[in-house]
């Protein structure tokens, strides 16, 4: 009896030491689809997730095909066609699920734990499974990891995704694609993250490409990808969702191997598109119908923005960063107070190779300044910054100071509707007093106030700035 509780027992250790399960490594929440039984409204984009397969055979060969149900406890082989990555050579597309067919099967070995990780990438169908909103299972198949033909084993990932389809209100999702990546190679693989420390799952992921697969509208793909990312070298296309109240905020590149390239970091949610209109990738309303479309030249990107707590009236201080400070000689910050038309160079910043930022001041003027920040690289290639507009601050002044009858304010030049407000110091308004179009300092007749201290303010265009005097 004792004997046959033991090998009952040890029964159960080697069921829970070999049960077979999936770790999520690298997971997206969204996966594009439609689910009309209508081909030809599939509109694709693929989907990428990188897995670790637990309780396999040790250092044994597995086949495999990668879909998706809709539930953990589905007995289905699943939907949706898949794209085999491969360590080496291009990726090969199938449409057709099979363990028996060379070309429509993936392969993998297992570690001596039992143990693999990898990529997978999948695409919806037209079936109704991938119907907007629904919650899809990935599924991995595989055979008995020895050379068998047959499905032996159905394992799926613990969570769900959601299918998002192309569409212009808060309920669809938006295309966004790169033009070729300045650094990167065909075949790794980008993740969006709608946080800047990447916590979480993506958002979404894809590879960058060429990979060898036919991205074609003929399968099926969305045209913005046919047309101007398959078979691109160094692109990449995907989709997100139309309801990121903080977009795009980390771009994480990384290698066949798992390995992070690249890593790019948005801390407002745009990024640098073909002009100096950034794109913005927060609560985005394009669908289809208005891409938006990464500079990927521009991808070796400088973060530029004002520290609010460090700018006043009278100064403001620029700080910038990038994720490629490694790779950067030096940083020319520009200036120009002609609209942003022309710049000049304003000054040149070392490169330290280890500095999560950098800052500078400058001192604030009465017109609108606009800057922006060339990264120059160890190898001489120039990148800019996106264009940072700092507004103007109306500048005054007041004499004499203490004043008995007559205060001269000094003043910009006025513009029409410009005015000037004289305040007491418990904050009521004592009167008001038009200032002339064209003139640059006003007079007030201030005789009449009691002894005290009051406050000048001047108005124009919406902008104020005041002054306090002593009235003797």
């Amino acid at each position: 009896m004792k004997t046959g509780v033991n090998i009952l027992i040890l029964l159960l250790i080697a069921s829970v030491s070999f049960g077979q399960s999936i770790s999520e490594v690298y997971f997206p929440q969204y996966i594009q689809g439609v689910g009309n039984f209508n081909a030809a409204d599939d509109r694709k984009v693929p989907f990428v997730c990188r897995i670790t397969v637990n309780g396999l055979t040790p250092n044994a060969t597995y086949r495999y095909y990668n879909r998706f149900v809709s539930s953990p406890t589905s007995t289905s082989i699943g939907e949706g066609a898949y794209i085999l990555v491969k360590d080496s050579g291009d990726f090969v597309r199938s449409t057709t699920a099979t363990l028996a067919i060379a070309g429509r099967y993936g392969e993998f070995v297992t570690d001596s734990t039992g143990a693999y990780t990898g990529w997978f990438v999948n695409e919806a169908a037209s079936s109704t499974l991938f119907r907007p909103g629904n919650s899809v299972y990935f599924r991995l198949v595989l055979n008995n990891g020895a050379n068998g033909i047959t499905v032996a084993h159905r394992l799926t990932a613990p969570s769900a995704v959601t299918v998002l389809n192309f569409g212009n209100d808060t309920a669809g999702g938006t295309a966004l694609r790169t033009t070729p990546l300045r650094y990167g190679a065909p075949k790794q693989f980008i993740l969006l993250y709608d946080n800047l420390f990447a916590q979480g799952r993506p958002v979404a992921a894809t590879f960058i490409e060429s990979d060898g697969t036919d991205n074609s509208i003929a399968n099926g793909y969305a045209p913005f990808y046919a047309d101007s990312v398959n078979g691109v070298n160094k692109a990449w296309g995907t989709i997100i969702p139309n309801n990121l109240s903080n977009g795009i905020l980390h771009i994480a590149q990384r290698s066949l191997n798992g390995s992070l390239y690249r890593l790019y970091l948005s801390f407002n949610g745009k990024w640098p598109s073909q002009t100096w209109t950034p794109i913005d990738t927060r609560n985005a309303t394009g669908g289809l119908d208005n891409v938006l479309v990464i500079d990927g030249k521009k991808l070796f990107i400088i973060n530029l923005w004002l520290n609010g707590e460090e700018t006043s009236e009278e100064l403001i201080t620029l700080q910038w960063s990038t994720p490629d400070e490694a790779n950067a000689r030096e940083y020319v910050v520009e200036k120009s107070t002609d609209g942003g038309k022309t710049f000049e160079p304003f000054t040149v910043v070392k490169a330290t190779g280890k500095n999560p930022f950098y800052q500078l001041t400058d001192t604030r003027s009465d017109k609108a300044a606009f800057y922006r920040v060339h990264l120059v690289g160890k190898d001489n290639v120039k990148v800019a910054s996106d264009v940072l507009a700092v507004k103007g601050v109306v500048k005054i002044n007041v004499y004499p100071n203490p004043v008995q009858n007559q205060l001269v304010m000094q003043h910009p030049q006025a513009e029409a509707g410009a005015t000037v407000q004289l305040v007491s110091i418990d904050g009521r308004q004592l009167f008001t007093q038009n200032v002339q179009q064209g003139a640059v300092q006003t007079t007030l007749n201030v005789s009449k106030l009691i002894p005290g201290n009051y406050m000048v303010v001047f108005n124009m265009n919406g902008l104020r700035q005041s002054k306090s005097f002593i009235k003797k």
